[in-house]
């Protein structure tokens, strides 16, 4: 490692030591938080840094009230190191195992027998690397992960089904969450089914607290995309690539589900802004990661921007004498 690269990881880490001490120097007791029972997070590949800021201060403030968790994709990996109380895991995965080029391979794209992301080697680092993840404490604590996934059918459309921490083999679950079609070339075989992505049907599963019967108001939903922002219709190349890779016919139902996407990505925007009484923590509007940024300065900013939000959060429904994180 030559000097150049030290000298930027020493302030990398200063500047994420200098965020958990913020954290810790407020003091204040668990009862005088706002009153939440479940959390839900939403995926979005390396924008997951954003919910790694928020968890991270969360568990640093002592803020942590919730029954269950649901997350799908990057927000269901996420949402079992924190439930496991090692959310140092995803940080600590973000700043150096997804900046290298071991997971995001682009020059794969097209070249169809191998995955453009390496999931098989970061769930490797993540679930069984030298601090493994503690799937024990997750099966036994009294807040239950629900991790979204997508079950593909030959016949029918894909469907969005729910694999529980205290019942379903966590790393099997974890992984077929974060299988992004396309993108990770191979679907996830468990209990007898295809499983994939669970952002394909559910992008953002707020709907499955409601289901558990949780009250619009007992729910935290922290997103990964600012308030307002809404998806466009995928490119013509963008579905090319799709059509050529499932061209089979058995996928033709895939196909459609993936077209759709964009449309029922809105419509839970639009009904979660529009429809429900339910509290957001949303990015800032200049948040700069997308789904493949591999930028130490912006997956920093955006660590930093999750840290702030959670501040603020907290602060709004507590009240004043509470007070936001320093800028």
């Amino acid at each position: 490692m030559n000097k150049k690269t030290e000298s930027r990881d020493r302030g990398t880490m200063t500047l994420i030591s200098r965020l958990f001490s913020e954290c810790r120097s407020i003091k204040s007791r668990f009862l005088d938080f706002p009153p939440k029972k479940v959390l839900v997070l939403e995926g979005g590949g390396m924008r997951g840094i954003f919910l790694v800021g928020v968890l991270q201060a969360f568990l640093e403030r002592g803020y942590y009230p919730w029954r269950a968790i649901i997350g799908t994709s990057a927000g269901a990996l996420i949402g079992a190191a924190y439930a496991a109380r090692q959310i140092h895991l995803a940080r600590d995965a973000f700043f150096s195992e997804l900046l290298t080029g071991r997971f995001i391979r682009m020059s794969n794209i097209f070249r169809p027998e191998k995955h453009v992301l390496n999931l098989d080697w970061l769930l490797d680092q993540f679930i069984a690397g030298p601090e493994p993840l503690h799937v024990r404490r997750l099966r036994s604590t009294g807040c239950p992960l629900w991790i979204a996934v997508t079950r593909f059918y030959e016949d029918a459309p894909p469907e969005p089904v729910y694999l529980e921490s205290k019942i379903h083999d966590i790393p099997d679950a974890l992984k077929a969450s974060s299988a992004i079609p396309f993108l990770y070339r191979n679907f996830v075989s468990y209990g007898g089914d295809q499983l994939m992505d669970g952002s394909v049907c559910n992008p953002l599963p707020y709907k499955k607290a409601l289901e558990l019967g949780f009250a619009e108001k007992d729910i935290l939903v922290v997103a990964t995309r600012p308030r307002g922002y809404r998806k466009e219709r995928e490119s013509f190349w963008v579905k090319m690539l799709y059509e050529s890779y499932y061209k089979k016919d058995r996928y033709q139902h895939l196909i459609a589900a993936l077209d759709r996407h964009w449309g029922t990505y809105n419509q839970l925007l639009d009904d979660l802004e529009t429809q429900h009484r339910i509290d957001v923590i949303y990015p800032p509007s200049d948040f700069r990661v997308h789904r493949l940024t591999r930028s130490e300065e912006k997956i920093l900013e955006g660590f930093e921007q999750g840290v702030t939000a959670a501040g603020k959060f907290l602060h709004h429904r507590r009240g004043p004498d509470f007070p936001e994180p320093a800028a």
